[in-house]
């Protein structure tokens, strides 16, 4: 997809974070741009931000864990705009399950697949069929992170099994689509793969788990961004700030040049894919998680 302008754009978790950068950004580009999420109040202030820039944008209310939900905002979208070409599968959560891995119990899990997992499954199956219809170029996103789509972070194994799912999901459908020879390309966005510093996103602001995830055992309160960022500093690390806008950026590059791995090149980055690959290809234990 060579021309960004005019074209529409679905984007969940489109409220704050990563969602609202990359919206803001196909908002500069001329896009049609439908932001979607869970959280109302959050959808309608970056929604009114949005059209104070004079873009055009629709906020639309959608809890990605159901399909009819994830259905309801294909049907608004189609209805607002004619045709989505490029979907954002981008709703994320927190880490759920704190604590070791046997201990977690399975709305822990469920919260977290069925966000993750499910919110990619749900959002591919309800707009790939009206994109193939068309016969026009889109393009899909889904966003993981190398907490699991590189190699997993032992300590937050939730997210991880759940971002590692995503990416070979993604892989699947990529390889489908060419196989059915159609005009839709696939990337898998690695937000925290970017110059070696924190995403202020939503997911540092969660509090609540929703009706159907309560745990047995009482889950305590996230830290919040600024108290691991303080923690961080403490243990005498360099904190910085990513800023979302250079997410934002590689997104829409990675559309136009139908990049697959939406992955900034560094060496950390490379040195954890590197260990992964060469403790397979030695038949070795994963001693880079220790």
């Amino acid at each position: 997809m060579k021309d960004l302008a005019g074209k529409v754009a679905v984007v969940t978790g489109g409220g704050g974070g990563i969602g609202k950068a990359i919206g803001t950004r196909f908002g500069q580009e001329g896009m049609k741009v439908v932001l979607a999420d869970f959280d109302q109040e959050l959808l309608d202030t970056a929604v009114a931000e949005l059209r104070a820039q004079s873009f055009d944008v629709t906020g639309i209310f959608v809890d990605v864990t159901k399909l009819d939900s994830v259905e309801a905002l294909r049907d608004a979208t189609l209805d607002t705009y004619g045709a989505v070409h490029v979907l954002c599968n981008n709703a994320g959560i927190a880490v759920t399950g704190i604590g070791q891995i046997w201990e977690h119990e399975d709305p822990d899990w469920r919260w977290s697949l069925d966000v993750h997992l499910f919110g990619v499954i749900h959002g591919c199956a309800t707009f790939v069929p009206p994109m193939l219809k068309s016969g026009e170029e889109a393009h899909i996103v889904n966003t993981v992170s190398s907490n699991g789509g590189i190699a997993p972070m032992p300590t937050s194994s939730t997210y991880a099994v759940a971002k590692g799912a995503v990416a070979m999901y993604s892989e699947c459908l990529w390889a489908q689509l060419r196989t059915a020879e159609s005009k839709i390309g696939v990337s898998i966005l690695f937000p925290s793969g970017y110059t070696p510093g924190l995403l202020n996103t939503g997911i540092w602001n969660q509090r609540v788990r929703p009706p159907g995830y309560e745990t047995q055992t009482p889950r305590p309160m996230r830290r919040g961004l600024d108290a691991f960022a303080q923690q961080l500093k403490d243990s005498g690390r360099d904190v910085q700030f990513t800023p979302l806008e250079e997410v934002a950026d590689q997104v829409a590059v990675g559309i136009v040049n139908d990049q697959f791995w939406m992955l900034v090149e560094g060496a950390a980055t490379d040195e954890r894919i590197r260990a992964r690959a060469d403790s397979m290809m030695g038949r070795k234990h994963p001693d880079y998680l220790l």
